[in-house]
């Protein structure tokens, strides 16, 4: 999957500018607050539909404007493609694949792949497991249009039983009710937690021969894939019956709680190095190349399931790379195309192809 040119109306502080993108490496290359983020952030925005700075869409509209236009030219399998968002202050952004308005969001998202490393996804590991959530359900929503549907059930079941909960702390009139939403967690929810695990199991050994690459280390990262039901699972059907049965074992203290207590809600991943937890274990440099390790297996994940490179994002990650980190990730981007953005013009100088970003422009 190669971007070939990126045209940005009214986003954020660039009022128009229409970008071209080579082969390989690209870097954005400007001072602080001039719109090298912003250019990333539009890209990322299109295989996703949601930001990776945590904003709501009406915040990516220029102030004073009542919209923003982004339009990506992409080749997917030596095919030209063209995508289209227009994000509106009060109306509902309209989404276009090749000059056809498409209707919902789930049809839209993972036409264009792209995967995306900022200086907060260090965090990845250090924080809560909900981050660790985001980061598997962003990956297979780009992928499974049928996880999303799961996902969005899932949600909607979780509130609606939850509601129940905390109408009476005496629920036994709505038993049949919650029956029917147990029913209906355990059968989304099944499928949630196999897509998880399968997904886990075919990252693990791409994100272990990066991180021992990386490191020049012979210690073995390991992805445990950690839920309230099983261990293994051959099929859904086995998370079915599993997440059913818990449901119902702690319904008496879902109802004292007034709260689903249990749930894919609280899966997590597990990231070990040489058999110990990363996260109260490792050092700095374990944590920041792990994280790493991790983003950029995603890409052999993506091609094994989609027979072709994502788009891979790095914003501002070099000042956090020693020598040695910044020549491996040069190298191991040789067969996929790359954007990424500093403000270290030196450090990047016959890097790849130089783009200089000043006040929402290209000069």
């Amino acid at each position: 999957m190669k971007l070939t040119c990126l045209t940005l109306q009214n986003f954020r502080n660039i009022e128009y500018e229409k970008i071209y993108f080579s082969d390989g490496v690209n870097i954005l290359v400007g001072k602080n607050a001039q719109g090298k983020t912003n250019i990333l952030e539009a890209i990322n925005f299109c295989s996703y539909l949601k930001s990776f700075r945590s904003c709501s869409e009406q915040q990516l509209i220029m102030i004073g404007k009542e919209f923003a236009k982004i339009k990506l030219e992409y080749k997917d399998f030596s095919d030209n493609c063209v995508i289209e968002i227009k994000i509106f202050k009060t109306e509902p952004k309209q989404l276009k694949i090749n000059g056809i308005t498409v209707a919902k969001n789930r049809q839209f998202i993972g036409q264009f792949l792209s995967i995306v490393f900022t200086p907060d996804h260090l965090n990845l590991i250090k924080e809560g497991p909900n981050k660790r959530r985001s980061f598997l359900d962003m990956a297979l929503c780009a992928l499974d249009i049928k996880y999303t549907d799961a996902l969005l059930k899932y949600q909607k079941i979780l509130a609606q039983r939850n509601a129940v909960l905390k109408k009476s702390a005496d629920c036994f009139e709505n038993s049949l009710l919650l029956d029917v939403y147990d029913q209906n967690l355990a059968k989304e929810g099944a499928y949630i937690a196999y897509s998880r695990a399968k997904y886990i199991e075919k990252l693990e050994p791409f994100a272990k021969k990066i991180f021992m690459e990386m490191t020049k280390t012979d210690i073995k990262l390991k992805l445990l894939y950690i839920n309230q039901f099983l261990k293994t699972a051959d099929c859904c059907e086995d998370f079915e019956t599993a997440i059913l049965e818990r449901l119902r074992k702690k319904r008496q203290a879902d109802i004292i709680a007034r709260v689903t207590q249990s749930g894919i809600q609280k899966d997590d991943i597990l990231i070990l190095g040489a058999g110990k937890s990363l996260k109260h274990f490792g050092s700095q440099g374990q944590i920041r190349c792990a994280v790493l390790s991790l983003i950029l297996a995603q890409s052999k994940v993506i091609y094994d399931i989609r027979g072709d490179y994502p788009v891979i994002i790095l914003d501002d990650i070099l000042s956090e790379l020693d020598r040695t980190r910044k020549a491996f990730i040069f190298k191991g981007l040789e067969n996929t195309q790359c954007i990424l953005s500093t403000c270290e013009a030196q450090k990047v100088k016959n890097r790849g192809n130089i783009l200089k970003v000043s006040k929402g422009r290209i000069i």
